[in-house]
């Protein structure tokens, strides 16, 4: 899920803003800020403020709701003109009167409890706003609120209105609720967002969302049976819509996400800012053809959209169209200040290595890994793009790095350990050929440090101590001081107890044994430049009678084992000459 979460933020990083459906009402504003998501709410309040079904004080309200966090000044703005807009609108005052609260002369303590003292004041009009204000949940919601929002104490005001508006108020439960939430307390906002629209209110919208959005983390069908039974109540809602889709993507349920975003954005209340993430849906669902499709009618409309150009890189790779694949991608990063993630550099290094430009690909995944190096499975990326290049000794170094970050996250394991060795004892014996005496010596002895991690981690298993050897055996290629030969001889050991366990298959018998006569030779070679410069060092007449004695009796276990062994058997006739 980790992995996955990661990939699609990379992906639905949006380049440019698209804008909404023209059918929204206010309403869906209100919705959308109560829901926890005030960015889309702004944008429906603010184009829907001079519609005539649009209650300005309420709309206004909303908005310095919004403005608040970030900006007490427009907070206080839209406050006024809410009041402005209608004087019985009882909100803004409160608005007002939290501003006041929050904005104190000084920083001493004086100050600051003037300041509450005039916000109090200034709030307290809202109860005289109309004859029913008093009486007013929302009202005093409102006013609990302004406390909280002030990083104030609000247990005195919340008492004071408990039992005779708040009790069975299903918002103020939901407020319950979002308190929890900083603070990660998942259980408690949960519970409250439940009470909310469990007791008090079966069709309160945002306890539904934000239950939903929790609970996810806990039981994510439970938490998409929320939102159906939301949908049940209020089947037009586009929030509750779009919830469904994305409680069914973040489920791995990309099938079910997919029907869901083409039900929601044929609500005309839909944004159009959305079709971008349908048509990654689409993606993830491997309907690239529609994908694609869909991507291409947005491109007409909205060409800069780095999320369109991102996706027509992706479903053109996909659909092996590597002519456009390759025209998507320069016009992704032809963007002007974009800012590119490891997903872009990945898809583009596929696409080059596809395409035979190896060096290329390799750059470009170089960079995947530089923006995310904790992203493991471009490290494999990178690997296969470094051997096809020729760089084994760079994928030697990345597979390195692959086990760095698995040891961080305690998900490591001995095949790690294993692959790694490898690949450095392949870079060191491609740096031998060609005659390069320090990348063979950093090879090899990189190489054996990870396959002595492997005989640790596994101590009965031979091939970590026959390709340790092997590794070794680099650091002496001419067989002079014989530093591998303890790592044959335990790999020996290993390998002949393994050949007499009853019940050997053949398959695994046969590996057994080309493993033993490849360490049979490699002894029967370390012994035969022994004896033959003893050879060299005797007389004519000594040597007549010279055997290579421990050579040939390495010779002999290797044709016990294999009679017709050709390298053997020539060996053997030359040195017995």
């Amino acid at each position: 899920m980790q992995t996955k979460t990661l990939l699609v933020s990379a992906l639905l990083a949006v380049g440019a803003v698209l804008t909404p459906a023209l059918a929204q009402n206010y309403a869906d504003g209100i919705e959308y800020f109560k829901s926890g998501q005030p960015d889309r709410a702004k944008i429906i309040l603010d184009r829907t403020i001079d519609d005539s079904e649009t209650k300005k004080a309420e709309s206004y309200y909303y908005l310095g709701e919004i403005a608040f966090p970030t900006s007490k000044d427009s907070a206080q703005m839209y406050y006024q003109k809410g009041i402005e807009a209608d004087p019985t609108f009882p909100l803004n005052y409160i608005g007002v009167g939290k501003v006041t609260m929050g904005k104190p002369l000084a920083n001493d303590e004086k100050s600051i409890k003037a300041a509450i003292k005039a916000g109090e004041k200034q709030m307290k009009m809202a109860f005289k706003a109309t004859k029913t204000a008093k009486k007013d949940p929302a009202v005093a919601l409102a006013f609990v609120k302004a406390y909280y929002d002030n990083g104030l104490s609000y247990e005195a005001a919340k008492e004071k209105y408990y039992e005779s508006h708040l009790a069975d108020y299903a918002p103020y439960y939901v407020f319950l609720g979002d308190i929890e939430v900083p603070g990660e307390n998942w259980g408690e906002a949960c519970k409250n967002y439940e009470l909310a629209f469990s007791w008090y209110d079966t069709t309160c919208v945002e306890a539904y969302i934000k239950f939903a959005g929790i609970y996810f983390r806990i039981n994510p069908d439970i938490a998409i049976d929320n939102v159906l039974t939301l949908l049940n109540m209020r089947p037009n809602s586009a929030i509750a819509q779009r919830e469904l889709a994305e409680s069914y993507y973040r489920a791995d349920k990309f099938n079910e996400a997919v029907k869901a975003y083409e039900t929601y954005m044929k609500n005309p209340t839909a944004f159009d800012s959305d079709r971008p993430r349908h048509a990654a849906l689409l993606y993830y669902d491997k309907q690239y053809d529609a994908s694609i499709t869909l991507v291409e009618s947005l491109m007409e409309k909205y060409p800069d959209n780095l999320m369109l150009k991102r996706l027509a890189l992706y479903n053109y790779y996909e659909l092996q169209d590597y002519t456009s694949a390759i025209k998507a991608a320069e016009k992704l990063f032809a963007t002007p200040d974009a800012k590119f993630n490891s997903r872009d550099y990945v898809q583009y290094g596929k696409l080059l290595l596809d395409l035979g430009k190896a060096d290329d690909a390799v750059a470009n995944l170089e960079k995947a890994i530089e923006i995310d190096p904790e992203r493991t499975e471009n490290y494999k990326e990178l690997e296969t793009a470094c051997a096809k290049a020729g760089k084994y000794m760079r994928r030697a170094e990345v597979h390195e790095m692959y086990i760095k970050q698995l040891e961080a996250k305690e998900q490591n394991k001995t095949q790690d350990y294993f692959v790694g060795g490898r690949y450095y004892y392949m870079a060191a014996a491609r740096a031998y050929q060609a005659g390069d005496t320090l990348n063979t010596r950093i090879g090899a002895t990189k190489a054996d440090s990870l396959f002595a991690i492997v005989t640790e981690k596994a101590p009965e298993d031979y091939r970590g101590h026959e390709w340790r050897a092997s590794a070794t055996s680099l650091l002496d290629p001419e067989r002079k001081t014989g530093i591998a030969i303890p790592l044959y001889e335990k790999a020996i050991e290993i390998i002949v107890n393994d050949l007499n366990a009853e019940n050997v298959p053949a398959a695994r018998q046969k590996a057994l044994q080309k493993s033993l006569i490849d360490a049979y030779t490699y002894m029967a070679n370390f012994d035969y430049v022994a004896e033959y410069n003893k050879y060299l060092a005797m007389s004519e007449e000594a040597r007549q009678t010279f055997k290579f004695t421990k050579t040939i009796e390495w010779c002999n276990k290797i044709l016990a084992i294999d009679p017709n062994h050709a390298a053997t058997q020539e060996f053997l006739r030359v040195i017995s000459q």
